[in-house]
């Protein structure tokens, strides 16, 4: 993911940990954003919500630019319920703050 998109997932990183439900998330990712493999292992390591949101987190950051993890996520939140859309408006809007005012 890019460095623009990950700063503006980052600036919401507290909201995201606190109400982000993690398993409703990536059941509404698009297909192949996140392995099967990667699905197990963050519903099996980790107990709680907030790790569970930290690791699906870090996961995403982490993905290459052309699979479009910031887009997907984004979708993902639109998907669920209003209070997740609120969160992917937010992050959007962020982002776009982030590319018109780029800090040298």
């Amino acid at each position: 993911m890019d460095r623009e998109k990950q700063k503006a997932i980052e600036h919401h990183n507290a909201a995201l940990m606190d109400s982000m439900d993690p398993l409703v998330v990536m059941d509404n990712l698009r297909a192949g954003l996140l392995s099967l493999v990667e699905k197990e292992f963050i519903k099996e390591s980790y107990t709680t919500r907030r790790e569970r949101n930290r690791e699906l987190i870090s996961i995403l950051l982490r993905k290459r630019e052309e699979l479009e993890p910031f887009e997907g996520f984004v979708e993902a939140l639109k998907k669920i319920d209003d209070s997740h859309a609120i969160m992917a408006e937010a992050i959007l809007k962020t982002y776009v703050c982030f590319i018109a005012h780029p800090k040298p």
